[in-house]
This record gives C-alpha cells, sequence and structure tokens, in this order.
C-alpha cells in the first residue's frame, strides 16, 4: 500500500477558551507554512499565551503524520511502499486528513500535565471505507521543560501509530 496524501485540515482559533484548541500567535505568522509547523502554544500564569511551538524548519506536522500512520501499516503487517519504488503506481492508496493535532501544559497544584491529542480520517482502498483514529496521551511531570514538548508529540505520534496497527490489522 502506499500514502498518497496528508493534508492538514486543522482549524486555529485566535483566542481559544482552553488550551488544548489549536491557535497561533495573531501577532506572528500565520501563513499556511506556519500552521503547518505548529504544534502547541506556550502559556504562562493564568493561561496567558506566550508563543507558538512549531517544529523545526523542513518537518511539518503532516510528515510525521505520514510516517506515524505508514509504521502503523508496516507493524501490522502491509508493505509500505514510497514514491519511486517500482510497485507504487498499482499499490493499493491510503490519504489522511489532519483534523486534530495538539500538545498543551496543563498546569495543577502538585504537577503540570503535557497533552496531546490528535485526529485523522483515513481513507481509501486498502481501509474499506473511512477510518477515523483519535489520541489523547497525558503525562503528569514535577517541572516541565521545554524538551517535554517533543516528548509529549513523540509519545502522541506512537499513540497514532499504534491505534493504526490495530484498525488495519487482520
Amino acid at each position: 500500500m502506499r500514502i498518497d496524501s496528508v493534508v492538514d485540515k486543522r482549524q486555529f482559533q485566535v483566542s481559544p477558551p482552553s488550551a488544548d484548541i489549536a491557535s497561533l500567535d495573531p501577532d506572528a505568522d500565520a501563513s499556511d507554512q506556519s500552521k503547518a509547523r505548529a504544534i502547541g502554544r506556550k502559556r504562562g500564569g493564568f493561561g496567558k499565551a506566550l508563543g507558538d511551538v512549531v517544529l523545526p524548519e523542513g518537518k511539518t506536522v503532516s510528515s510525521l503524520v505520514e510516517n506515524a500512520v505508514a509504521s502503523g501499516f508496516q507493524e501490522a503487517g502491509y508493505v509500505v511502499v514510497k514514491k519511486g519504488d517500482a510497485n507504487f503506481d498499482s499499490a493499493p492508496a491510503v490519504n489522511a486528513q489532519v483534523i486534530e493535532f495538539w500538545a498543551w501544559f496543563q498546569p495543577g497544584f502538585w504537577a503540570v500535565t503535557t497533552n496531546h491529542k490528535a485526529e485523522l480520517k483515513l481513507s481509501g482502498d486498502a481501509l474499506h471505507g473511512e477510518k477515523t483514529v483519535m489520541t489523547r496521551v497525558s503525562e503528569s511531570k514535577q517541572i516541565v521543560t521545554s524538551g517535554d514538548w517533543r516528548e509529549i508529540v513523540e509519545k502522541g505520534l506512537a499513540a497514532i501509530t499504534e491505534q493504526t496497527r490495530k484498525m488495519v490489522s487482520p
């Protein structure tokens, strides 16, 4: 099978009522290129937004999701071909839409919880219709560092891989 496309369909709000809703700093770059790399928003005391958390240049949410979904198919026993492979054109296609993909921190009295949620719509011949992948991971920490953004997103991607594997396993 092959992954034909992964389209980022996330909707961003300007001033969301809670940190779990995708948003970008209205004073910063809100281009499609910036949105494609956005994974979270830093917040200070009382939930005040402080700045966007974005992937490094050259990485996008779509590319991360594509790799996670492909890994799920591979772990289920499928051979995943890439553009340029001999059987690419004849392989059954899968398409994905990223509806949600967001990370946030939730301060608490004794600990801070890091969170990630994702919702994907997968469709194509290999799936016999449309399937939904929904994940949510959380982890409590005493102290949160900047590396915790990467860690919670990696756990979210692992959850996408696992749910995809379970969904497509024979």
